[in-house]
């Protein structure tokens, strides 16, 4: 992946978490699987509950990275 590219994904995920931090909002888990070092898309992981619920959701991610076809993903 072009570093240019690398860094506008992880500034934008570090601006969004740190601005719904500071709002006392915990953001829900993302990731954005890459096809070649191109973008294939944005997934944000359903609502979630804690323990079990949160390591199924999480997990279930990868489902959708691997229909895509994704050689590299970005989960923040």
């Amino acid at each position: 992946m072009e570093a240019r590219m690398w860094n506008g994904l992880v500034g934008v995920a570090k601006e969004t978490y740190t601005a719904s931090l500071g709002e006392g909002v915990v953001p829900r888990p993302l990731m954005t699987p890459l096809v070649r070092g191109e973008l294939a898309g944005l997934i944000w992981v359903r609502p979630l509950k804690a323990g079990q619920d949160a390591l199924a959701g999480i997990a279930a991610l990868a489902n959708i990275a691997a229909a895509a076809g994704a050689d590299e993903v970005v989960l923040a």
